[in-house]
């Protein structure tokens, strides 16, 4: 593996105050802006002018260094929110609508009078089902159908923006085929009784805003944000849940239960899934239950654009990994897609289309074949970093994470 570049702590901490400093969608957009910021530098080492080659390499591995510690984050943030007495607070804070008590009732409840009050007894319910007795009479709580069942539950389950009154959803498109002003969308500002406001991606990059619905059905006015809270993502009366919040409650959830999972997140496409360990008889194993998470692969056919590789990123430095290959491969080759996607009789000529397309999208220097429009994979690909060696700057970055800025490149002096 080349070394890491020996780039001036200067030029870094420039890099870091004014690339950063224009940036709405940090992760996003941070190939681009440090490319730029490298350039008008002239970024040189200590023995005098770096070459291009150490340059590209620097920026790749400040890309990553960036996209793990901006999740590192995030993980750090959730902590004190995954503990058992927050998470507890936050199960029984809201009471379920009686439609929805209803049906958890009949999915999961031993009988019709089995109705949860909240999403605590909802989770018992779940507890129940996934508990066995074995040959000494001791109760087993089985890990793995618990969190088959979660990720299965409306607990966890997507919910798209909408009414709160009568439903209506509000479409999420991009680029928008109509204004925020055109669907009955602005945004206002926070009262400060928020809860974990953040930023994050709705109808194209937002800051950390507060969302005014009037319906243009039944002009009910509803209000939404964006919240990184366990005890807002729960709330059961229509209220947002995307796939952001969706992966904050799944995190803070598998802290709760005790189950091993990681942040997954697709290079140059905006979206975040997880996976979860499950034992085997070969060790651990990743496996990834939501179908569409698991397929990712076939999202390249919805004409939106690419992405460029799959990254996994977890606290611990071991767990994290570039995970393309698993991605662009069907299970019976050792990778996640289902065996369907590949449906031809040699069983490769799809991916390899898939393949074809990521790697064009990685050698677009202008970003113009990615879903998010950024060039991240391509300053990958033009550092002719392989997948181990990213694999390895990934570990380095969640190792040095909390001691270490992630514009902190200087390490060979």
């Amino acid at each position: 593996m080349a070394p890491t570049p020996r780039i001036r702590h200067d030029a870094a901490a420039a890099i870091h105050s004014n690339a950063l400093s224009v940036c709405s969608r940090c992760a996003a957009h941070v190939g681009s802006l440090l490319l730029r910021e490298f350039t008008r530098l002239q970024i040189d080492d200590v023995d005098g002018t770096a070459p291009a080659e150490e340059c590209h390499l620097a920026l790749a591995h400040a890309c990553l260094r960036r996209l793990a510690h901006r999740h590192l984050d995030k993980c750090s943030r959730l902590s004190p929110l995954s503990t058992e007495a927050a998470m507890e607070e936050a199960l029984k804070f809201h009471a379920l609508p009686d439609d929805l008590r209803e049906k958890l009732a009949t999915q999961y409840g031993r009988d019709e009078s089995d109705r949860p009050s909240n999403w605590h007894e909802a989770l018992g319910q779940l507890k129940a089902l996934a508990t066995t007795t074995n040959t000494a009479g001791d109760d087993v709580l089985d890990k793995g159908k618990l969190w088959r069942l979660v990720l299965d539950h409306s607990i966890t389950s997507y919910v798209p923006i909408q009414c709160r009154a009568c439903g209506h959803v509000v479409p999420d498109q991009y680029p928008l085929k109509q204004s925020d002003a055109e669907v009955g969308l602005r945004e206002v500002p926070p009262t400060g009784d928020e809860l974990e406001l953040r930023g994050g991606w709705f109808r194209g990059p937002r800051k950390a805003v507060t969302f005014e619905l009037t319906c243009p059905k039944c002009r009910h006015i509803s209000k939404w944000y964006r919240s990184g809270h366990p005890k807002i993502i729960l709330n059961p009366d229509r209220w947002g849940r995307l796939c952001g919040e969706q992966e904050d409650l799944r995190w803070a959830l598998a802290a709760y239960l005790d189950v091993p999972v990681r942040i997954v997140v697709p290079l140059d496409w905006d979206h975040v899934w997880s996976e979860y360990s499950a034992p085997s008889d070969s060790g651990s194993v990743w496996n990834v239950l939501d179908g569409s998470a698991r397929n990712f692969c076939c999202r390249l056919d919805e004409g939106i654009g690419s992405w460029t590789r799959v990254l996994a990123i977890h606290p611990d430095p071991r767990l994290c990994e570039d995970v393309t290959r698993a991605y662009l491969s069907c299970r019976r080759n050792g990778g996640r897609a289902d065996d369907r996607v590949s449906s031809d009789v040699d069983g490769n000529r799809v991916m390899r289309g898939y393949e074809e397309r990521v790697q064009a999208a990685r050698e677009d220097a202008s970003g113009d074949l990615t879903q998010a429009k950024t060039a991240n994979g391509h300053v990958l690909e033009r550092a002719r970093m392989t997948d181990e060696e990213i694999t390895t700057e990934l570990r380095r970055a969640a190792g040095d994470y909390g001691t270490t800025e992630w514009w902190q490149l200087t390490t060979n002096n």
